[in-house]
């Protein structure tokens, strides 16, 4: 297994869940049946699982907002060493 399931076990749910929900969309799309019909099947899904869509939606949404503070945060530390760096390197000149 690579370093990042390692150090991510979720990570590899999120996969399983990510390919399980393509397989479905693909398995639909290629499905032998009106596009009609297929559309009400889907929306009828759709509504008897609203709550599950709204909580990934939730989750996907803290999921990036976790990402991108955490991007944030390193981009903080990178600034401040190279302006450590920098004012290092103009004192020792």
């Amino acid at each position: 297994m690579s370093d990042r399931y390692q150090h991510n076990p979720g990570a590899f749910l999120e996969g399983i869940f990510i390919g399980a929900v393509l397989g479905g969309v693909l398995g639909v799309l290629f499905a032998p049946q009106p596009g009609e019909k297929t559309r009400k099947w889907l929306r009828d899904i759709k509504d008897e699982n609203q709550d599950v869509l709204d909580g990934a939606v939730a989750s996907g949404e803290n999921l990036i907002n976790s990402a991108k503070q955490s991007i944030e945060d390193k981009i903080k530390k990178i600034s401040k060493l190279v302006e450590d760096r920098t004012a290092k390197n103009k004192k020792n000149k």
